[in-house]
């Protein structure tokens, strides 16, 4: 394998890699956990953000990234470096964004487009109740 091709099973080999190692420093998403605000279990969600594509049932998200790109597979067009990377509302803390295009080849030789946008949030936010909480969420 050269470093500019990558095969499916090295994809996710990489990608089980990434999390394990995140699930032994991070809360697993999508998991409740302990508030480390008030130390109870957290079980109302967080409010998404207004705005940017309508993903069903409640995520809201936008395209950072350059207007002029356009992403070959889904045509999104990217919406700028100044869109909000977080699908929280009120959410302070670390964001982590990444989007990747190209294509994947089988072991039988078929070719598959490729489109992700993976993001990861760790911060404090206000809950759908209005309460101040901390969490992990990741978004892929």
């Amino acid at each position: 394998m050269t470093p500019a091709t990558l095969s499916r099973r090295g994809l996710f080999r990489g990608a089980a890699a990434a999390g394990v190692g995140a699930s032994l420093t991070w809360p697993a998403p999508g998991v409740a956990h302990r508030d480390h605000t008030r130390d109870r279990a957290v079980d109302v969600p967080p409010k998404p953000i207004p705005g940017g594509f309508n993903i069903p049932p409640v995520i809201h998200v936008f395209a950072p990234g350059d207007p002029n790109i356009t992403l070959p597979f889904t045509h999104v067009t990217l919406q700028g470096f100044d869109v909000e990377p977080a699908t929280l509302t009120d959410f302070k803390g670390f964001s982590a964004l990444a989007m990747h295009v190209g294509t994947a080849t089988g072991h039988d030789g078929t070719v598959y487009n490729l489109e992700t946008d993976m993001r990861a949030f760790r911060g404090n936010y206000v809950d759908a109740k209005g309460a101040r909480r901390f969490g992990t969420f990741a978004f892929i």
